[in-house]
C-alpha cells in the first residue's frame, strides 16, 4: 500500500501579504518626496512660494525663528517652506503673510524671475529727501525703484553745494557708497571723514548718520543699502 504525503498549499491570503510586504516591490514615498512634488507643481505655475517668504523675511528684518514663533510652527518647518520642500497650506501661508506685516496683493506683486529692471539715462525718477529725515538741497536719483518687496534700495544722492542731511532714524542693515563727484563731509556715529570723487564708504546701518557737501560744487555719492528706507 503505498501512501502519498499531500503537500500544504499556501494560503491565497499570505501570497497576497508576501507581494504587498514593505520593502518589497515599489518603495513608500515618504512624507518630505509627497512635499516636493506638490512644489513642483506650485512652482510650475511661478508663484515661487518659498522664496517670497525669504525675501519677505530678510526684507522684515527677522530671523526664521521669530517667524516660527509668530505664526506658531516650528524652525524647521519655516526652513522647510522657504527652500521649496514643503507648500504651505492657505492658512499658514496667511499667517505667514500677516507676521510678515504685508498683504497678499504686495507678497505676490514681484515677479522673481524677472531677468532685471533697465532705467535709460534722464528717465530715473528724482524726488526730494523724504519728510522723516531732515536736511535740505538732496534729491534722490532712484536706481532701483521703491516697491514693497524690494529687498535693496539704490540711489544717486544728488547734493547741492551747502546742502547737508541728517539720518537720526537707526534700523538692521548696511550701507555702501561712492562719491561719483565733489566733496562731501560724512559723519557716521560721532566720526566726521572727508571724502572725494573716488571715495567710498560703508557702515551697518544701526549707526547714526549724516553729510553735507563742503565744496564749491554739486556733489553726487552713489548710495545703497538695505533695506529700503528712503
Amino acid at each position: 500500500m503505498t501512501t502519498k504525503t499531500a503537500s500544504k498549499a499556501t494560503p491565497p491570503s499570505a501570497s497576497r501579504r508576501r507581494a504587498s510586504a514593505p520593502g518589497k516591490g515599489k518603495r513608500r514615498e515618504t512624507g518630505t518626496g509627497a512635499a516636493a512634488r506638490g512644489n513642483g507643481a506650485a512652482s510650475a505655475d511661478g508663484l515661487q512660494i518659498g522664496a517670497r517668504v525669504k525675501h519677505a523675511r530678510l526684507l522684515a528684518g527677522i530671523r526664521m525663528r521669530e517667524l516660527a514663533q509668530k505664526v506658531g510652527c516650528t524652525e524647521s518647518m519655516v526652513s522647510k517652506i522657504e527652500a521649496g520642500r514643503v507648500v504651505p497650506s492657505l492658512q499658514m501661508l496667511q499667517r505667514l503673510v500677516a507676521a510678515l506685516e504685508r498683504d497678499m496683493a504686495s507678497f505676490f506683486g514681484s515677479d522673481l524671475s524677472s531677468p532685471g529692471l533697465i532705467l535709460r539715462a534722464g528717465q530715473r525718477q528724482l524726488v526730494a529727501t523724504d519728510p522723516l529725515r531732515e536736511g535740505r538741497g538732496v534729491a534722490y536719483e532712484r536706481l532701483v525703484p521703491f516697491a514693497a518687496g524690494n529687498l535693496l534700495e539704490c540711489n544717486i544722492h544728488v547734493v547741492e553745494p551747502g546742502a547737508h542731511k541728517q539720518d537720526p532714524i537707526t534700523h538692521q542693515g548696511e550701507t555702501v557708497g561712492y562719491v561719483i563727484e565733489g566733496q562731501i563731509e560724512l559723519t557716521i556715529d560721532t566720526t566726521a571723514y572727508m571724502l572725494s570723487t573716488g571715495d567710498s564708504f560703508f557702515f551697518k546701518n544701526h549707526l547714526t548718520n549724516s553729510y553735507s557737501n563742503i565744496g564749491p560744487g554739486r556733489a553726487r555719492v552713489l548710495w545703497v543699502n538695505t533695506p529700503q528706507v528712503h
